[in-house]
C-alpha cells in the first residue's frame, strides 16, 4: 500500500478496477466482464432490419455533421439490394435446376440443411426479423454474425459500443471481425470453399445432381465482383480512419495484404475440410461419405482421352505421384507459396515447412487411391497447422510497395516456371491484377500491361458476372465448363513472359510510393 501511495495514478487505476468490478457484479455497463464467454442469442436480421441506418434515402433528414461522424457511407443497402449475388442465392434453390436436383437427391433442396447452409442462413426455429430467404438469400447477418446482441448494441451506436475493439465486440457479442483479413477470408471460404463444423460441404453427389462446379477462389477478387459495399481503410476520410482504426499503418497495402492472407486461409480451410470429412464417424450430409471425389482434382478424372495435337496439356502436366491415383487440387497451394514470402526474414523457413508438411501428405495419396483415413487425416491437419501459424504471423506483417512488387516478380514466375492448370492459372491472374492495380495508379499503367490482363480476363472468364444480369447459371454454365476445357497453358505462358517483360522497364514501387 506504500508503494501504491506514492504513485498516485496506481491508486486511481486501483480504485478504477474495483469499481469495474462492482458494476460487472451488479449488472451495470455495457460490457460484460472480461473473463466470461457470454450464451449468444441467434437471431436472423434480414438486410431490411439494417436498411434503416445503411441506406441514405432513411437518412435524409441527417445533416452533414452527422452522417460525417459514422464511420462508413450509409449506402451498404442499396449496393447489396440492387448488385450481390449473395441475395440471389435461395433462388437458385427453388429453380428448375435445384428442382431436379432434389428429385435427384431424393430431398427437398429448400428445407434441408446440406443446401440451407450456404443458400440461405439455417433458421432451425431461431427468431427473425425482417427475413425471408426467397427475397434476403445470404443476408447480412450471415457474414456480420446472426446474433441479437450485437446488432441492438450496433444500432444503439453508444459511446460506450464504439469504445470496444474489434476483438470483444466478437467474443462478447458475436459480430464477426470483418476488418481481419483473415477472419474475413475464412467467413468466405466457409460456402465457397467448405466448412464441415458448420454443415457446408458440396459433395460429389451434388455436383453428379446438377450443383456447379465450385471454382477456385480467390477472396480480394470475389470481393470486388461482390461488388464490395464496404472501403478499405485507405478510402476512408481522415475524420472516419482515425475513428475508427487510428493506428492504422498508412504504408500497408490492404489488398495486398488480403491476397497473401487469404491464400494461407484458404488453404487451412481446404485441409481442415478434408480431415474432418475423411475423420468424421458418420457422413453429415448427402454423399459425404469418404471418399468424396469432391476433394480432389476433378481433371484427374474428367478430361479428353485425345488430344488433336496429340497430347493434353492434362496429360502432359506432371505434378508427381503415380498414375492412377486422383491427386489433391493444385490451386490452394499456389498463392501460398508466395505468400510465404511476405516476411522475407521468415521466408526460408516458412517455406521449409510447407515442402516437410507437404511431403505426408502426398505420400499418403500417391500410395493409396484417395488416401488412407488413418494417415491421411493427420497430414492434412499438419498442412492446416502450418498455414494457421503464417496466417497469425503475417496479420502482423506491413506490405508494403516494395512486398507487393516482390509479389508480382514471383507471380511471373510462377507462371513461368509449371504449366498451370486453369484454376491456378485464374489464382495467379486475379492476385497479379489486384496486386499491380493497387501499387499502380491508373494513369501510370502500362498499356501492354493491361491489354495482357484484358486478353487473360477474356480467356480465363476473370470477371465473375454481377448480380444485376440476373442471369441464370443455366445459360453460363456451358460457356464456364468450355472456357476451362479450351485453356492452353502457353498462351497464358506467353502473356505472363509479356508482362514480366513489361515489369523490368517500369517502376510500379515509385508510382505506388508518390
Amino acid at each position: 500500500m506504500d508503494a501504491l501511495i506514492d504513485r498516485p495514478g496506481s491508486i486511481i487505476a486501483l480504485i478504477g478496477s474495483l469499481a469495474l468490478v462492482a458494476m460487472a457484479r451488479l449488472g451495470w455497463g455495457d460490457e460484460p466482464a472480461a473473463t466470461t464467454q457470454p450464451a449468444l442469442k441467434p437471431f436472423i436480421y434480414g438486410a431490411r432490419a439494417c436498411a434503416s441506418c445503411h441506406d441514405l434515402q432513411n437518412r435524409r433528414n441527417d445533416t452533414k455533421e452527422e452522417l460525417a461522424n459514422w464511420i462508413c457511407r450509409m449506402d451498404e443497402f442499396p449496393i447489396y439490394n440492387s448488385k450481390d449475388k449473395h441475395k440471389l442465392a435461395y433462388q437458385a434453390l427453388t429453380g428448375a435446376r435445384g428442382r431436379r436436383m432434389g428429385e435427384l437427391l431424393k430431398a427437398d433442396v429448400t428445407r434441408i440443411d446440406a443446401c440451407l447452409a450456404c443458400h440461405s442462413v439455417p433458421d432451425r426455429g431461431i427468431e427473425r426479423q425482417q427475413y425471408t430467404p426467397e427475397s434476403d438469400g445470404v443476408t447480412c447477418v450471415a457474414c456480420h454474425g446472426a446474433h441479437e446482441e450485437w446488432v441492438e448494441k450496433h444500432q444503439s451506436g453508444s459511446k460506450a459500443w464504439r469504445s470496444l475493439d474489434r476483438e470483444r465486440k466478437e467474443r462478447l457479442y458475436g459480430m464477426t471481425d470483418l476488418w481481419s483479413p483473415a477472419r474475413r477470408a475464412e467467413t468466405c471460404a466457409s460456402c465457397h470453399i467448405g466448412n464441415h463444423a458448420q454443415g457446408k460441404l458440396l459433395t460429389h453427389a451434388m455436383y453428379a445432381a446438377g450443383h456447379p462446379p465450385l471454382p477456385s477462389f480467390e477472396t480480394a477478387s470475389f470481393s470486388e465482383a461482390e461488388p464490395r459495399h464496404w472501403q478499405y481503410l485507405g478510402e476512408k476520410t481522415p475524420a472516419r480512419l482515425k475513428r475508427l482504426m487510428p493506428d492504422a499503418d498508412p504504408r500497408n497495402l490492404e489488398r495486398t495484404q488480403l491476397v497473401a492472407i487469404s491464400a494461407l486461409v484458404e488453404l487451412r480451410e481446404s485441409m481442415k475440410l478434408i480431415a474432418d470429412q475423411a475423420g468424421a464417424d458418420k457422413p453429415i450430409t448427402l454423399g459425404a461419405a469418404w471418399p468424396d471425389y469432391a476433394r480432389f482434382d476433378c481433371n484427374a478424372c474428367h478430361h479428353e482421352l485425345q488430344a488433336k495435337d496429340g497430347a493434353s496439356w492434362r496429360q502432359v502436366r506432371h505434378q508427381g505421384g503415380s498414375p492412377g491415383r486422383p491427386s489433391y487440387p493444385d490451386w490452394p497451394l499456389t498463392l501460398a507459396r508466395i505468400a510465404v514470402h511476405a516476411d522475407r526474414s521468415q521466408a526460408p523457413g516458412r517455406q521449409e515447412g510447407l515442402d516437410q508438411a507437404l511431403g505426408p501428405f502426398r505420400l499418403d495419396l500417391t500410395k493409396r487411391p484417395l488416401g488412407d483415413p488413418a494417415t491421411l487425416v493427420p497430414a492434412a491437419r499438419s498442412i492446416a497447422q502450418w498455414a494457421d501459424g503464417a496466417v497469425k504471423s503475417l496479420e502482423h506483417t506491413t506490405f508494403d510497395a516494395r512486398t507487393a512488387r516482390s509479389f508480382l516478380d514471383r507471380l511471373c514466375g510462377l507462371a513461368a516456371q509449371a504449366a498451370p492448370d486453369y484454376d491456378s492459372a485464374r489464382q495467379i491472374a486475379w492476385a497479379f491484377q489486384i496486386i499491380y492495380h493497387e501499387i499502380t495508379p491508373e494513369r501510370e499503367r502500362d498499356p501492354a500491361i493491361e491489354k495482357a490482363i484484358a486478353g487473360l480476363t477474356a480467356e480465363l472468364a476473370l470477371d465473375l458476372p454481377p448480380a444485376q444480369t440476373q442471369t441464370p447459371i443455366e445459360t453460363t454454365l456451358a460457356s464456364r465448363l468450355k472456357k476451362a476445357g479450351d485453356f492452353d497453358p502457353r498462351s497464358f505462358q506467353t502473356a505472363f513472359a509479356t508482362i514480366a517483360a513489361r515489369l523490368t522497364s517500369s517502376n510500379p514501387i515509385q508510382a505506388a510510393q508518390r
